[in-house]
C-alpha cells in the first residue's frame, strides 16, 4: 500500500514456529445465560431491556455498526498485520459461525499489539457504506493483554468463487450442530482484499452486551465470494445483522495504506 507511509508487517504464509493462539471469549457474540435474537421480542430494539448486563445496547452513545459516508483526514495510529497460514477449527455459537486459528495471529495498532481470537460473519453486512449493505461482513476479533478489543472488518460482495475462503465456507454446514470442525489450513493473508485502505473509528460490540471502547478498522475494498459461498453463509445464519447506530459526533478516519 502507498500514500500514507503506514507500515504493514509482511503477510507471511508460513507459521511453523508460531505459538498457539490464546483462547478468549468471543467479543462479538459472547456466551450469555440471557436469550437474545435478531428479530421478535428478543431482537436488537429490545436487547437493552433483556438484562441489566445489556444496558449499553440501548443507552450507549458510541455503538456499532455505523454507516460510513466518508471521513476526516486525521492521521490515525499505524496498522500492521501479522497473519500467517494456520490449521484452524470452526464452531457455531448459535448466532454466527466462528473460525479459530491454532497458531498465533494478530495486529499492531499504534504500537499496541492485539492477538487474534476468532473470525465470524454477518449476512448481510452490519456496517453500511453510503447506506448500502454488502452481501456479508467478516469480523476478525483481536484482544490486547489489557483486555482492549480491536476488530478488523472485511465486506464481501457477490462475484467469482474465492478459493482462499473455501476452507471456511465449506466447513460452515458441518459446524451447524455446535461441534468443533477441522477446517484444514487457512491462508490468512489471502483472505484480505488487495487494498488495505480502511475506515477507522471507536465503537462497540455489535451483539449483547454491546460494550463500548472497541477499536474498529473496516477495509474499504470488499472481497468477492461466489454465489454458492454466500448462499452457504445465509443458510447457516441469515439476517444476523444489527441495524446501524447513530454516529453521535464520532470521528471516522479514512486511512490510505
Amino acid at each position: 500500500m502507498v500514500g500514507s507511509g503506514l507500515g504493514l508487517l509482511a503477510l507471511v504464509t508460513s507459521c511453523s514456529n508460531s505459538a498457539a493462539s490464546p483462547a478468549a471469549p468471543s467479543p462479538s457474540a459472547p456466551e450469555s445465560p440471557h436469550a437474545w435474537s435478531y428479530d421478535g421480542a428478543e431482537g436488537p430494539e429490545r436487547w437493552g431491556t433483556l438484562s441489566s448486563d445489556f444496558g449499553s445496547c440501548s443507552s450507549g452513545t458510541a455503538q456499532s455498526p455505523i454507516d460510513f459516508r466518508g471521513g476526516s483526514g486525521l492521521s490515525p495510529a499505524p496498522l500492521a498485520l501479522a497473519y500467517y497460514a494456520s490449521e484452524c477449527e470452526i464452531t457455531d455459537n448459535g448466532h454466527t459461525t466462528e473460525l479459530r486459528a491454532l497458531t498465533a495471529q494478530g495486529i499492531t495498532v499504534g504500537g499496541k499489539q492485539y492477538a487474534f481470537t476468532q473470525m465470524h460473519f454477518h449476512a448481510p453486512s452490519e456496517h453500511t457504506v453510503n447506506g448500502v449493505r454488502h452481501e456479508a461482513e467478516f469480523h476478525f476479533v483481536h484482544q490486547a493483554d489489557d483486555g482492549g478489543l480491536a476488530v478488523v472488518g472485511i465486506l464481501a460482495t457477490a462475484g467469482a468463487a474465492n478459493a482462499a475462503w473455501a476452507p471456511f465456507t465449506d466447513g460452515v454446514p458441518a459446524a451447524a450442530g455446535g461441534q468443533k470442525v477441522a477446517a484444514g489450513v487457512v491462508d490468512f493473508p489471502a483472505l484480505f482484499p488487495a487494498s488495505l485502505d480502511h475506515f477507522a473509528y471507536d465503537g462497540s460490540l455489535t451483539t449483547p452486551p454491546c460494550s463500548e471502547g472497541v477499536r474498529w478498522l473496516l477495509f474499504e475494498t470488499p472481497v468477492e465470494l461466489g454465489a454458492g459461498q454466500l448462499a452457504t453463509l445465509r443458510a447457516a445464519h441469515s439476517g444476523n445483522s444489527r441495524p446501524v447506530q447513530p454516529l453521535n459526533g464520532r470521528d471516522v478516519v479514512v486511512v490510505d495504506q
